[in-house]
């Protein structure tokens, strides 16, 4: 499933520039690095401490634990690894392309909110293999080694078996792939990487409007520091889609031009076109011309979206990878 509507003739490394001038001292995310901690963490036994912006990135072959509490890290632009209490991962491979990780005890949680062709991300757990087919929400357990599938689809292996699951499947690793349905868990794991995943969204719409607003151009989807939730922000480069929560994320043309109005509780979103300033208060580079000249916009957004002012409202049934056409970057 496509995760994003990509942009048409924009160019741009926003990240770069974002980072260089928002958080210079601080290297960009990648692959490892470590994004938010609930309690005690470890990295390859030593207690993490310090300011959360200056949290360490793990390289191949360094481990991640925790003890009473929570932690989670960074994968693939997009792809949020959530570690639960007394649990432990193995971070075997860090390359965008082939990201490997290994869950030796414990649990974690999966939300794959972007994937592309060319990434090939993998969880091992016991003697199993799980590689990551689309976006999605998956439950790793070590012992006993199974994976559950909440949204998405996985290909598991073991030995010379092979697998291929999507929703409302748990695929367990003992001598042999069991295949059956599981009832979703609502324990503490669960509703951490919920509240997680709520938080990393709000952050994004805050990103994405600070990129159109400083006037970065933008071009693909990417981690973006946001230093007022002092967090990682996932921004997409265009559309709009819900992830695997049912929480959106937004362009920054989209964010700008059509502010999202949440309705909590309802997962369902409402968008008007952009009337003076932007919430943001910056509206740097920004003025009446640049409105005028993106005027049409509102009066037909997507082939007819808009009419006249009139909020739109988006919910469940738009489903993960729904998205609108957005403009280009920053002109």
């Amino acid at each position: 499933m496509k995760a994003w509507v990509k942009q048409g003739a924009t160019v741009g490394l926003f990240l770069t520039a974002a980072v260089s001038l928002a958080r210079a001292d601080t290297a960009m995310a990648r692959v490892g690095a470590l994004e938010y901690i609930d309690g005690a963490a470890f990295v390859n036994g030593r207690a993490v401490s310090g300011a959360k912006g200056q949290l360490p990135i793990l390289d191949n072959g360094e481990r991640l634990s925790t003890a009473q509490g929570h932690a989670e890290m960074l994968l693939t632009p997009g792809v949020f690894l959530r570690l639960d209490a007394q649990s432990e991962v193995l971070l075997e491979n860090a390359s965008l392309t082939d990201t490997r990780v290994r869950l030796d005890s414990g649990a974690a949680m999966l939300e794959v909110d972007d994937i592309h062709k060319d990434n090939l991300i993998r969880v091992d757990t016991g003697p199993g293999t799980v590689k990551v087919l689309k976006t999605g929400l998956y439950r790793f357990t070590a012992q006993p080694a199974d994976v559950e599938v909440l949204k998405g689809k996985v290909e598991a292996l073991e030995g010379d078996q092979t697998k291929k699951e999507g929703k409302n499947k748990e695929i367990a690793f003992t001598s042999g792939l069991a295949v059956s349905e599981f009832t979703p868990q609502n324990d503490d794991l669960s509703r951490w990487s919920r509240l997680r995943s709520e938080y990393e969204a709000e952050a994004s719409v805050g990103s994405a409007q600070y990129v159109y607003d400083m006037g970065w151009p933008w071009g693909f989807s990417n981690w973006f520091w946001n230093p007022w939730f002092d967090t990682w922000a996932f921004v997409p480069a265009g559309g709009f889609w819900l992830n695997p929560y049912g929480f959106g994320y937004f362009s920054p043309f989209l964010v700008y031009n059509y502010f999202p109005a949440r309705y909590y509780g309802f997962h369902r979103y409402a968008f008007t076109p952009r009337v003076g300033a932007s919430p943001s208060g910056l509206n740097l580079q920004r003025g009446a011309a640049i409105r005028a000249a993106r005027g049409g916009f509102a009066r037909g957004y997507a082939g007819g979206g808009f009419r006249g002012g009139t909020p739109m409202a988006i919910g469940h049934s738009m489903g993960m990878g729904a998205g609108f056409h957005g403009g280009g970057g920053r002109r």
